[in-house]
């Protein structure tokens, strides 16, 4: 066997590896992307509950 097709299976299996690499990266991705949305999502109801307590107290407040 020939020094070139030995290279051209070292190289095979390093594209395979490479393409089991990027789809672990980007199961990774999809899942920080989830998990990150979830974060905003949780943002976002803390701050509406929060300016309905603001809001509640303010009347509270005024009619005092």
């Amino acid at each position: 066997m020939a020094d070139w097709e030995k290279d051209i299976g070292v190289l095979k299996t390093d594209v395979k590896y490479i393409r089991e690499d990027i789809g672990v990266m980007q199961k990774q991705i999809r899942d920080l992307n989830k998990t990150s949305h979830m974060g905003v999502g949780g943002i976002k109801v803390f701050l509406l509950i929060g300016g309905i307590l603001a809001a509640i107290w303010t009347f509270v407040k005024l009619t005092d």
